[in-house]
């Protein structure tokens, strides 16, 4: 038996993961890691504990599966929403704590960007709308820390970062997470000049795009197997973007299949046959790598983080519970929040807690509660903050309904897949069936998954996901809470947009 590994690097944490040959889990280790908050607004994180964590976790991975090192074969790299590690000449770090995907201070420097080039012609060229992603936090660097600037001779995401940590040959990035670096154009897939003078940069600065998941870029060396557990001579294969793994682990291969990915941020990714450019410019399109057809792409700032803020603010007895009971906070916390109703008795949340995506952009906007009364409970703010998540994905959802048709199947993954009472909810509230599928590790899986192609054990992607993806429960939506989840949600809908007027008065 072979066997290959994946590591998801997510914002919040990471997991390694060993699987066998046909996708089974055998086992994992999962780190978690700080983000720091200098200013309001501001999200960094140290890149080196990262590293530090994610070779930890891959060593447990390996020591707790109890195979031969010998049989793992290949290992692939998932990694977190576009954030820069910058090097210089030497490939050392220029900056430490990177600027994270979901830091704000781009917003500075967005209007000197408009100047370069209109949104009109921005949105043909990438596929997304100009300041959808915060790279223009290369121009604030090069308008605020000039000295670390000059400095700058490589930009790297932390696909291209990570494999060459691993032991790539060279900078290698897939094509997501070059999508997400906002100077890809969307249509041919390669570097474009116009859309790279935007952001002051040169080419030979990026890393080399390639498109074909699982390609191989390098071997494991004696000093990396020593950190990893990893054997040396073990096959590196490029991986992709935490949400491209994830949806490739998801199956979402055909057209009408929509993935949800509530984690730190919501995503849904809708494949679709044919380039579908959105008249208001709000959904991204992006190429769906491996599968020659395309994705719709819309995501919020904060989705299960909010839930996160919860847990750390307010929660702090019961994760105190949970760790004398040896469970997971979150399970107590849904547990609570089941004490409420539907509808949260009247309260409201907005969980854009870190600036408001999809049909309402604005980066400063903030989490609000509306309804809190004297009679409000924990539960109540609990079940409200699971609504607020939902609504808003609900919300996305519709919009690309609107544009490219109906959305036949919806496949949930992220830390909501393990709470039945928020899949039942996804389920009501979209009124939509949701799927499950048996592994909810979906990026280790996703970069496993390219690993094996590297590795030989898959012939392409469509392969994988036939060996490895199985869906393995379904949760039906019921008419019983329909009419106050539409009120709630009308409710939500009302608040919200209040809340961005309300923002963009004090612009």
């Amino acid at each position: 038996m072979k066997y290959i590994v994946g590591i998801d690097e997510g914002t919040t944490g990471c997991k390694t993961c060993i699987f066998d040959e046909k996708g089974n889990l055998i086992s994992s280790s999962s780190r978690e890691y700080p983000s720091y908050y200098p200013k309001p607004g501001y999200v960094e994180q140290d890149i080196i504990e990262i590293k530090e964590m994610v070779f930890e976790s891959c060593k447990e991975a390996i020591n707790k599966s109890q195979v031969d090192p010998k049989n793992i074969v290949g290992v692939s790299h998932s990694n977190q929403g576009i954030t820069m590690v910058l090097l210089d000449k030497e490939d050392n770090i220029v900056r430490n704590k990177t600027i994270g995907w979901q830091d704000t201070r781009h917003i500075e420097v967005l209007g000197e960007l408009k100047n370069n080039i209109n949104n009109e012609d921005y949105y043909n060229l990438s596929g997304m709308s100009l300041g959808t992603y915060n790279i223009a936090v290369l121009n604030w660097l090069q308008k605020y820390e000039p000295e670390n600037w000059d400095k700058v001779n490589r930009i790297c995401s932390h696909q291209d970062y990570f494999l060459r940590q691993l032991g790539a040959d060279g900078f290698y990035i897939d094509e997501g997470s070059a999508n997400f670096m906002s100077m890809l154009g969307v249509e041919d897939k390669e570097w474009n000049e116009e859309l790279i003078s935007v952001y002051n940069v040169k080419e030979k600065h990026l890393p080399e795009v390639v498109h074909e998941p699982g390609k191989v870029v390098g071997y494991v060396t004696k000093s990396v197997s020593e950190k990893t557990g990893l054997p040396i001579g073990c096959a590196i294969a490029l991986g992709g973007l935490d949400t491209n793994c994830s949806s490739l682990a998801a199956g979402a291969t055909n057209a009408g299949t929509d993935v949800l990915i509530v984690g730190t941020a919501g995503v849904s990714i809708m494949v679709v046959d044919k380039l579908i450019k959105d008249p208001n410019k709000r959904v991204t399109i992006r190429s769906n790598p491996g599968f020659g057809n395309w994705q719709l792409y819309l995501m919020t700032n904060t989705a299960a983080s909010s839930f996160r803020w919860f847990r750390d603010s307010l929660c702090s007895l019961e994760v105190a519970a949970s760790k004398l009971m040896g469970s997971d906070p979150y399970d107590i916390m849904t547990s609570i929040a089941s004490n409420s109703n539907p509808g949260a008795n009247g309260v409201t949340a907005l969980t854009c807690l870190q600036g408001s995506h999809g049909r309402r952009k604005n980066e400063n906007a903030r989490g609000t509660f509306l309804g809190v009364s004297l009679g409000t409970s924990k539960a109540d703010i609990a079940q409200a903050i699971l609504e607020g998540i939902t609504f808003e994905m609900k919300d996305i959802l519709s919009m690309k309904e609107v544009i490219a048709g109906k959305i036949k199947n919806v496949r949930l993954c992220g830390g909501v897949a393990k709470s039945d009472v928020w899949c039942q909810m996804f389920a009501d509230i979209l009124q939509k069936p949701i799927e499950l599928t048996e592994v909810p590790e979906l990026g280790s899986l996703g970069a496993a998954m390219c690993a094996g192609i590297g590795a030989g054990i898959f012939a392409n992607t469509q392969d994988a996901v036939d060996k490895c993806v199985r869906i393995v429960k379904t949760f039906y939506p019921t008419q019983d809470k329909l009419k106050v989840y539409q009120e709630s949600f009308e409710r939500w809908n009302k608040a919200y947009d209040t809340l961005i007027n309300l923002y963009n008065e004090n612009k």
